[in-house]
C-alpha cells in the first residue's frame, strides 16, 4: 500500500523508514480527522499535563523547519544532520567548479519525519492545522535518513547519541529493518552501534520508542527488539490491530499498540503535518497528509511519554506507567497480538 510507511530496509547495514496545559484542540481545523488523538483520550490528558519542559527527538528524515504547525516548537541545530553532514551542497557550473555547502540543519526532504513530528507535538489550539499528542513539548529534529528514507546504522546510532547529548527526554525512532533482514544483520554484528547508542540514551535518562515494523510478522523488528525500549504496533479506528503491524509472539518485549491507521482509505489513515512543498493526497491543503504504519503509532507513544516527562517522571517510570495503564484489548491480560494493550494517555497521566 502506498500510504503504509516506515520500517523498510534497503540493504544490509542500511536502515530506513519505516505554557500551562493546552486550552484544547477544538479550533484546530483538522482535529475532527485525528481519530487517533481521540482514541487515546489526549484531550482528557491535556487537562493536567501538556509536556511543557520535555524534548522529543524525532530521529528520522528530518522535519520541515518552516512548517506553520511546527516551526515554533523546533530546536533547530545546524549540525543535526547525519545524512548530509556537510549540508546542502551545490557545484559551480563548468569543469572543476567549486562546491559550496550550507549546513541547513535537519530539513526534511522526504515528509516522513514531518508527519511523525506533528503526531508527537504539533502546535495545538492555535487555529491552524492539526493538534499534537504533547502540545507543550519541544521537537528536536535529527536527520539520519535521506530523501529516499534510507540511512546507515552508523548514521542512526550517531543520531540517537546526538539526541541524548542534546537533552532529549524522549527519542522517537519510526524506522527499522525488514523482519528477518534485521535479525541477520544483528547476528553479523551490524546492529551493535545502534544497540550501544540506545543503551547510552537510556543511561542519559531518555525514553526510546521504536516502531515494531510493517511486515505482519509476530516479532518486534530490529531495532525495536532492543532491551529497555518501547516497541509499538499499530491499530485502526476499530481498535483491531492493523493488518500490516508486527506483534510480539514471544511476549518478552515492552510491546503495546497505538493508533497507526488502517492503510486502506484516507479516513482510516493518521492525519498529520507533511511537507508544505508537496501536494497532498488526503488533504486539499499542502502541508498535511494521511499516512498509515507503525511509524505513525510510535509518536503517539512518544508524545505520551513527553506528557509524563513534563511531570518529572524518570525514563523507567514512564515506560512502566505507559505499559501498565494501556487499555486491554484481545484476550484478558497481556497477549501476543496487542501486548500490554492500546495506549491510553489520559489514564497514564492520571495514574502516574
Amino acid at each position: 500500500m502506498r500510504k503504509i510507511v516506515g520500517a523498510v530496509a534497503a540493504a544490509a547495514l542500511v536502515i530506513g523508514v519505516l505554557a500551562g496545559p493546552a486550552a484544547g484542540a477544538s479550533n484546530d481545523p483538522y482535529f475532527d480527522k485525528q481519530w487517533g488523538l481521540q482514541k487515546i483520550q489526549a484531550e482528557q490528558a491535556w487537562a493536567t499535563a501538556d509536556g511543557t519542559g520535555a524534548i522529543i527527538a524525532v530521529v528520522d528524515t528530518g522535519v520541515d523547519l518552516g512548517h506553520p504547525d511546527l516551526s515554533s516548537k523546533i530546536i533547530n541545530n545546524p549540525d543535526a544532520d547525519f545524512s548530509e553532514p556537510d549540508g546542502t551542497c551545490t557545484k559551480a557550473p563548468g569543469k572543476g567548479g567549486a562546491k559550496t555547502c550550507v549546513q541547513d540543519g535537519a530539513q526534511d526532504k522526504n515528509g516522513h519525519g514531518t508527519h511523525v513530528a506533528g503526531i508527537a507535538a504539533a502546535l495545538t489550539g492555535n487555529g491552524v492545522g492539526v493538534a499534537g499528542t504533547a502540545p507543550g513539548a519541544q521537537i528536536l529534529p535529527v536527520r539520519v535518513l535521506d530523501a529516499e528514507g534510507r540511512g546507515t546504522t552508523q548514521q542512526v546510532a550517531g543520531g540517537i547519541r546526538y539526541a541524548a547529548d542534546h537533552g532529549a527526554d524522549v527519542i522517537n525512532l519510526s524506522l527499522g529493518f525488514l523482519t528477518g533482514l534485521g535479525e541477520t544483520v544483528k547476528l553479523l554484528g551490524g546492529l551493535a552501534p545502534v544497540y550501544d547508542a540506545i543503551s547510552y540514551a537510556n543511561s542519559q535518562g531518555a525514553v526510546v520508542v521504536i516502531a515494531a515494523g510493517n511486515d505482519s510478522a509476530p516479532v518486534c523488528a530490529e531495532p525495536s527488539a532492543a532491551p529497555a525500549v518501547l516497541c509499538v504496533g499499530a491499530t485502526g479506528r476499530n481498535d483491531l490491530r492493523s493488518w500490516y503491524s508486527n506483534g510480539d509472539a514471544t511476549q518478552m518485549k515492552n510491546y503495546l499498540v497505538a493508533p497507526g491507521g488502517e492503510g486502506l482509505t484516507c479516513q482510516g489513515d493518521i492525519f498529520s503535518t507533511y511537507l508544505t512543498s508537496e501536494k497532498s493526497f488526503c488533504s486539499s491543503e499542502s502541508g498535511y497528509e494521511g499516512l498509515s504504519g507503525t511509524s505513525m503509532a510510535t509518536p503517539f507513544v512518544a508524545g505520551t511519554a513527553a506528557l509524563l516527562a513534563g511531570k518529572g517522571l524518570s525514563n523507567t517510570q514512564i515506560i512502566s506507567c505507559i505499559l501498565n495503564t494501556a487499555h486491554d484489548l484481545g484476550p484478558p491480560g497481556r497477549d501476543s497480538v496487542y501486548g500490554y494493550g492500546r495506549l491510553d494517555a489520559a489514564k497514564a497521566v492520571a495514574a502516574c
